[in-house]
């Protein structure tokens, strides 16, 4: 095609703007379009002045239409919007709406954006400040839980799980949306809900939301907020212990022995012998500060309270007392610590001096004879134990490494064995509403539905069904398509990185099988899951291996980034 007959084609499709019209005028960026239509902040794309777009479906931009397949570059590299196509180039002004039309039955419908592999299902709103592009995404309530449920519980997950996580995020997203003001509903990392777009590879999870389509917590007959946690380490948590005053109030603090057997809940753990080992309880920044607890205790009864005259000889008991946040809570500030303790006596003065006489001549000896030496008192073992307690958010938890949240807010237990005590630290998440680790349980060692489950974590609460359907504008007629031409593939994959350097010392390479072919595996930026997602990883992709120190994760990188996944997805390849 000449440059001529581009440019008249484009002119074309600026010119169906007025026969569009019946289809709807664009709304201003941040206007919602419809009641159940959430808009959701997409901030893990990590935007700069530039977006690639794939237009899997059915779009115009200020009334004109695109072939399915066709392909955008945006940038603000001039402090305005440039939409760049098959070598032309249109000036958006600071803002612009992609509106998605309805499509034929089976086809993809939405957005594949910097090459991420997920189907973004709504319509796009970029503006620019000048500088960077935000880009916020209006997609109907129904079609952002696709996007929502598989990432904020395992597409694994028994089904009524799944369901409840459904509601529970369909009644988070619709309480948010209540009235808000702004740009945007909803981010799409956990500051609210994860959304990662549409993966029809998460079959299970469609099929959740589906089944529940509508279904939404009420409080009072007013839609109530349902927060969620990863594991809340067998107790509910209060919204007021945890964020102070706001909405939530009617979840209540009580015991869920659903999240704690199921072994999937995160639980780190530390031993301490009943015994110590020269002197050492557990390692040497808990023993010093024992050793400065028993001081005061072991002086007030005549013993010598120096550190070179104390010792621990063994923990004869350990306890947790004071909750944070209430007397029924089970997080607890304080770990008390019943010692048995050795210690010297305080040296004292000499009941009476030897007599003197003044005119004695000193005896005389042979030969010389060394000074005698003191007598060391020896070590006394205490009838009684000494009791010290030990902070447990700034103590015990980094020295013993217990801590999973970093926000003071584990569960911590302690169990009695034969030679030691075994402390036990839980809760991933804030704690407050549904366990997702307890629902899990629930619905596949005990056969609970979705609404027992809720009703487990919502007391009080009502569920009802309520219309969030959304009707799209109609669909593009192809008279209107700017590039009439074959259609993409409905499904392209993303060019894999290459991983083409040496080996380096006990390096090995690996590739991305253990995944389904259509879904990723997060690259993070260090070895846990509470950690950063550097970018995601597709099926096939090879990677360079190396040793991890926490156990499950290795260390990878390619010849453009570097990081950490967990090994059970990855394969070794000669």
């Amino acid at each position: 095609m000449t440059k001529r007959r581009a440019f008249k084609r484009w002119i074309a499709g600026l010119s169906a703007l007025v026969m569009l019209l019946t289809i709807g005028l664009a709304l201003p960026v941040g206007a919602r379009a419809e009641k159940n239509t959430v808009r959701v902040l997409l901030t893990r794309l990590n935007l700069t002045d530039r977006l690639e777009i794939a237009l899997d479906g059915s779009y115009t931009l200020d009334g004109m239409s695109f072939q399915r397949g066709s392909r955008l570059v945006l940038s603000c590299a001039t402090g305005r919007i440039m939409v760049y196509y098959e070598g032309m180039a249109l000036d958006s002004g600071k803002e612009l709406v992609l509106t998605r039309h309805q499509a034929a039955e089976g086809l993809e419908n939405g957005l594949r954006l910097n090459g991420d592999y997920a189907l973004y299902r709504g319509d796009l709103h970029v503006k620019t400040d000048g500088k960077m592009l935000t880009a916020v995404l209006h997609i109907p309530i129904e079609e952002y839980l696709l996007g929502v449920v598989p990432y904020e519980m395992s597409d694994s997950f028994p089904l009524e799980a799944l369901k409840a996580q459904a509601v529970a995020a369909r009644t988070y997203a619709l309480y948010k949306m209540r009235g808000a003001s702004g740009a945007y509903d909803l981010v799409d990392n956990t500051n609210d809900q994860v959304f990662r777009g549409y993966n029809a590879s998460n079959e299970r999870a469609i099929r959740a939301v589906q089944e529940t389509a509508g279904v939404a917590c009420y409080n009072n007959g007013a839609l109530a907020i349902c927060y969620y946690t990863a594991s809340n380490g067998g107790q509910v948590e209060l919204v007021r212990n945890v964020w102070g005053k706001g909405e939530g109030d009617y979840i209540t603090m009580h015991d869920d022995p659903y999240d704690v057997e199921n072994p999937e809940s995160v639980v780190k753990s530390a031993a301490i012998a009943k015994t110590a080992k020269d002197g050492i309880v557990y390692n040497q920044q808990l023993t010093d500060y024992l050793l400065d607890g028993v001081s005061e205790a072991v002086t007030a009864l005549g013993y010598s309270g120096d550190a070179a005259d104390t010792r621990i000889a063994g923990v004869a008991g350990i306890s947790l007392h004071t909750p944070q946040g209430g007397t029924s809570a089970k997080v607890m500030t304080q770990m008390r610590f019943d010692l048995t303790v050795q210690c010297r006596q305080k040296p004292t003065a000499a009941m009476q001096d030897e007599e003197v006489n003044l005119f004695a001549m000193p005896e005389t000896t042979p030969e010389a004879t060394s000074a005698p030496q003191p007598t060391q008192a020896p070590f006394v073992t205490l009838e009684q134990t000494v009791q010290v307690d030990v902070p447990v958010f700034s103590a015990i938890e980094p020295w013993l490494g217990l801590s999973i949240n970093g926000s003071n807010n584990e569960i911590l237990t302690v169990r009695e064995e034969n030679d030691r005590y075994v402390i036990e630290s839980r809760r991933y998440g804030h704690g407050v509403g549904m366990s997702q680790r307890g629902a899990q349980w629930m619905a596949g060692q005990y056969g609970w539905t979705y609404d027992q489950i809720l009703r487990f974590y919502y007391p009080g609460l009502a569920l009802k069904k309520t219309d969030t359907q959304v009707t799209l504008p109609p669909t593009v007629s192809a008279a209107f398509l700017t590039t009439p031409g074959p259609a993409a593939t409905p499904t392209p994959r993303p060019t894999l990185m290459p991983a083409s350097d040496q080996l380096k010392a006990g390096e090995w390479r690996v590739k991305v099988t253990q995944i389904s072919a259509n879904s990723s595996l997060n690259l993070r930026s260090a070895p846990s899951t509470a950690s950063d997602v550097l970018r995601v990883l597709y099926y096939g992709q090879e990677l360079l291996a190396s040793p991890c120190d926490e156990e499950g994760w290795i260390k990878v990188r390619t010849d453009v980034t570097e990081g950490y996944v967990m090994e059970k997805f990855v394969e070794k390849i000669e």
